[in-house]
C-alpha cells in the first residue's frame, strides 16, 4: 500500500496548486469513484437513467473544483469533500423540486427532473434526513460525516474507515450509534446504513 504522500491523487492535488492542467489527470483518476457515489444515490432514490447519474457527477465535480477554492490535501480529504458536495446537490435539488411542486419559485439546479428522488415523499425524506444529520453535526460532527458518507454516498464501512482514518470496527460502532439516534430523532425505523 502506498504511503499517503506517494498516492497519485495526493501528488496530483499538490500539483494542482501550481499547475491547473493537473486537473485533467486528476479527473481521469477520480471520475469512476465520483460516478459510483452518484450511481449509488440515484439507485437509492429509485431512479434509473445513466444521464441523470452523469449530471450529478458533473455538477458535483464542477461545484467542488470550481466553487470551493479549498486546497484539497489528499485522497481522504477529496473523498470527504465529494461526499459533502453530493449531499449538498441532492438536498438543494430536493428543496427546489418540492418548492416548485408547491408553487414556490425556488431556483432550479441544472439537474433533470427526478434525478434524486422519485416522488414528493422521497424528496421530503431527503430533507428530513438532511435536517437530522445537521442536528447530529451539532452534537458530533465526525458521526454526522460518517452518516453522510453512508447515506448520501453509499460508502462501505471500509471506505468510511479509510476516509475518516479510523478502524472498520470504530465505523461499525459509530454507525450503530448513529442509527439509534436517527431512529429516535426521525421517529421511524429507517436506518442510515440502508
Amino acid at each position: 500500500m502506498a504511503k499517503p504522500d506517494e498516492d497519485p491523487i495526493t501528488l496530483l492535488l499538490e500539483q494542482l496548486r501550481s499547475s491547473p492542467e493537473s486537473l485533467e489527470q486528476l479527473t481521469e483518476i477520480v471520475y469512476d469513484d465520483i460516478r459510483r457515489l452518484a450511481r449509488h444515490q440515484r439507485a437509492r432514490m429509485g431512479t434509473g437513467e445513466t444521464l441523470r447519474t452523469t449530471a450529478l457527477v458533473h455538477e458535483a465535480y464542477m461545484k467542488l473544483f470550481r466553487d470551493t477554492g479549498v486546497a484539497i490535501t489528499n485522497r481522504q480529504h477529496l473523498n470527504r469533500l465529494m461526499v459533502r458536495t453530493i449531499r449538498q446537490i441532492i438536498v438543494d435539488h430536493a428543496r427546489s423540486q418540492l418548492a416548485s411542486k408547491r408553487g414556490g419559485s425556488a431556483a432550479h439546479l441544472p439537474l433533470e427532473e427526478g434525478l434524486v428522488a422519485a416522488d414528493e415523499h422521497d424528496m421530503a425524506w431527503v430533507l428530513d434526513m438532511n435536517a437530522a444529520i445537521n442536528r447530529l453535526a451539532d452534537l458530533d460532527g465526525e458521526l454526522a460525516d460518517i452518516v453522510t458518507a453512508r447515506y448520501f454516498a453509499g460508502n462501505t464501512t471500509e471506505e468510511i474507515a479509510d476516509m475518516a482514518d479510523v478502524s472498520r470496527r470504530t465505523v461499525q460502532r459509530q454507525l450503530k450509534r448513529a442509527n439509534a439516534w436517527l431512529r429516535m430523532e426521525l421517529g421511524i425505523g429507517k436506518e442510515a446504513s440502508g
